[in-house]
């Protein structure tokens, strides 16, 4: 996992081509974009959506096999959780269609605010969307395909 802010893009484009395209592109998202999804590559697209972040005792813990995300915070603020793999135990089978797991255990909170963003690679724990205090957030989550 890496958390950072979009004033630090230029430097972690350079992890790879695919999260360069991401850190290139993040430029264009702010909260005043569109909900809905955009195509960036044949292995990159982006989730624009408003919601209202859930209280922690709604908390899901979730796993990709396939796919990165990066979750930009566009407007308001959330927690988002992590914790580490072999730490969590797992609710569910690997969903392949959905490209989802779904696990129980103890979560590390980060405070995520406008302008931050959250890397998660492939079989990273995140609990995304959780309630700081309230409010409604505009979340941007790039998608970023890694495995076939």
């Amino acid at each position: 996992m890496i958390h950072a802010n979009q004033n630090q893009n230029d430097f972690f484009k350079n992890i790879d081509d695919k999260i360069a395209v991401c850190m290139q592109k993040a430029k264009d998202f702010d909260e005043n974009t569109a909900c809905g999804r955009y195509e960036l590559t044949d292995d990159i697209y982006v989730n624009v959506m408003t919601y209202q972040p859930k209280p922690m005792s709604e908390m899901s813990i979730e796993t990709h096999c396939r796919y990165a995300d990066i979750q930009l915070i566009l407007s308001g603020q959330e927690y988002m959780g992590y914790a580490p793999l072999d730490t969590l135990t797992p609710i569910n089978e690997y969903d392949s269609e959905k490209d989802i797991r779904f696990w129980k255990g103890d979560i590390a909170l980060l405070p995520m605010r406008k302008g931050e963003w959250a890397l998660f690679m492939p079989d990273e724990p995140h609990a995304p969307s959780l309630s700081m205090n309230g409010g409604t957030v505009k979340k941007a989550v790039f998608k970023i395909k890694y495995k076939d």
